[in-house]
């Protein structure tokens, strides 16, 4: 059997930062990750991750996730350089709410603590003077936040986190990771093509799909939560028009749904121009079984979310012709602690998981922080153990 100093068990944006900056230190490293099924009703496991559009803001719900963001957008350009990948658009974010809610009362400590800039939107005339295109039935609040907030192309941040990783010697196998076992002092990978392959150290970063096949020694306190996106396509012209739009939060909850998120339109590999919008849907469930989690990927079941993503995206802009919509099937991890878990569960054996929905914007950080416990047992400056601590089942 090969043997790494480590294995990273995931391809996507936390397992492949994580790869990339261990490989970086020099040492020998194995990323074990599934590319992006070409037909979902063929894959195994999945990731929220196959689309080119993500909301990017650096002020979030407190200082944890706030320096993961923080630290995560101003690598963002030097990732570009480093891969020649443009995967981010700095063209700000907007978070709005009907009354000011927990996260606006806040923000302004969050801001001060880190330096960090943004306007207070108090009307819905200061939405307009922003994003003339966006409509609200209703009066709003919230703040902006200028450059480097914005989106970011969760395809083209792993792809250039591979390829840096590659750049540094770090090396790829396309496949699933099925076990995990003990052996001696380090562990035995192996795969569902039956490759086995030897480490010292483990990390287990393969998101939502974390918590099942026989990747963890014990269980861990962690919600899967499945969500629906809308790829709604739109004319050149309105894609261009929309160019300056920032990225939207907007708050409300209501009868069916609650948290609009939505990202420009931007131009995918077919020529044509899409804008991506999600939400919550009262309708939305919890898989506890890998069967079921994979099922909800496989299946259309999805396309029943349509009607009310339609319904919220046509009413906040309803200037706009949509030529298509499109729905993909999504899912996040929830922890009870509110922050990702990055920790190690026994020696040798570290885990990465736990988006809450947020990973993407800020997944080079959390990868530095798990690659910096693994080489070194501790966390990097600003923060703690307690930050980071996994919860398991039952404890």
């Amino acid at each position: 059997m090969l043997h790494f100093d480590h294995i990273v068990v995931g391809g996507g944006l936390i397992g492949s930062a994580a790869a990339k900056y261990l490989a970086e230190s020099g040492d020998d490293v194995l990323i074990i990750g599934a590319s992006e099924p070409k037909d979902y009703a063929d894959g195994d496991v999945f990731a929220s991750h196959y689309d080119n559009s993500r909301v990017a803001r650096v002020i979030s719900w407190n200082s944890t996730w706030t320096q993961l963001s923080q630290e995560s957008a101003a690598y963002w350009p030097i990732l570009q350089d480093e891969s020649g990948i443009e995967l981010h658009d700095p063209s700000g974010c907007l978070y709005l709410a009907p009354t000011k809610d927990a996260y606006l009362q806040s923000a302004p400590e969050l801001a001060a603590k880190f330096a960090l800039k943004y306007s207070d939107i108090k009307s819905n005339d200061d939405v307009k003077a922003i994003a003339p295109e966006l409509y609200f039935d209703r009066p709003v609040v919230g703040l902006y936040e200028g450059a480097p907030a914005g989106s970011i192309n969760p395809r083209a941040v792993v792809a250039a986190q591979q390829k840096t990783l590659s750049q540094h010697g770090g090396k790829k196998v396309d496949d699933v990771v099925v076990s995990i076992t003990k052996k001696g002092s380090g562990y035995v990978v192996t795969t569902q093509s039956a490759q086995n392959f030897e480490c010292t150290n483990v990390l287990v970063a393969a998101g939502s799909f974390s918590r099942f096949h026989s990747l963890l020694p014990r269980p861990i306190a962690i919600e899967t939560k499945t969500e629906v996106v809308v790829i709604a396509k739109v004319s050149e012209q309105d894609g261009k028009k929309l160019s300056h739009m920032p990225s939207l939060l907007y708050e409300i909850y209501e009868k069916d749904f609650d948290g609009i998120y939505m990202v420009k339109p931007a131009r995918y590999s077919d020529g044509n121009w899409y804008l991506k919008m999600g939400l919550n849907q009262k309708i939305d469930k919890y898989c506890d079984q890998l069967s079921q989690l994979q099922n909800w990927f496989r299946s259309d079941e999805h396309t029943a979310y349509l009607p009310v993503l339609e319904r919220e995206l046509k009413a906040i802009l309803p200037t706009i012709a949509f030529q298509s919509l499109v729905t993909k099937p999504c899912v996040i991890s929830r922890t009870p602690t509110e922050n990702p878990y990055i920790d190690s569960m026994q020696d040798g054996f570290f885990l990465a998981t736990g988006c809450q929905g947020y990973s993407a914007m800020n997944s080079d950080a959390q990868g530095k922080v798990a690659a910096t416990l693994m080489r070194t047992g501790s966390y990097p400056k600003g923060y703690n153990h307690k930050d980071f601590a996994i919860k398991e089942l039952g404890l």
